[in-house]
């Protein structure tokens, strides 16, 4: 029985650690600014859900990043070629969305946040709003 109640403790520690950064992570990047919580709020809407699927519908939910390259991946996420932080004006435009795999997206958002200085820890530097690439073909291969 002590070892039940050890445990137990133990995971009411942790989900409380994890409620405090929750909280804290929301206060701080999902609600700093209007701006953000209008988009957060878009990826919640019936509107957003038919866009990405009519999107994935049209890629054959295949990575579009890899099919570039001859690759073919199976993805299910859709990205913004160009990031919503860059050009709000393209959050609906699905000429700028593409289905990408779960490999080229960590990448390619890593390359936004040193390409576009997106991202929640680039906060003290200026958005790059006036390089918009046009398409995949512009970017670099993320497949690798």
């Amino acid at each position: 029985m002590a070892d039940l109640s050890a445990y137990e403790e133990r995971i009411a520690k942790q989900r409380s650690h994890i409620k405090r950064h929750q909280q804290e992570y929301n206060a701080t990047a999902r609600a700093a600014n209007d701006e953000r919580k209008q988009r957060d709020g878009f990826y919640h809407s019936i509107e957003w859900k038919h866009i990405r699927l009519s999107v994935l519908e049209r890629d054959n939910y295949v990575c579009q990043y890899c099919y570039r390259f001859g690759i073919v991946r199976p993805a299910n996420t859709v990205d913004h070629i160009v990031p919503g932080q860059v050009a709000p004006e393209l959050i609906r435009d699905t000429s700028n969305l593409a289905t990408i795999c779960r490999e080229c997206h960590r990448r390619k958002t890593d390359w936004e946040h040193k390409f576009y200085h997106t991202g929640y820890k680039n906060n003290n530097q200026k958005i790059q709003k006036d390089i918009l690439l046009k398409g995949i073909s512009e970017l670099p291969n993320f497949s690798k």
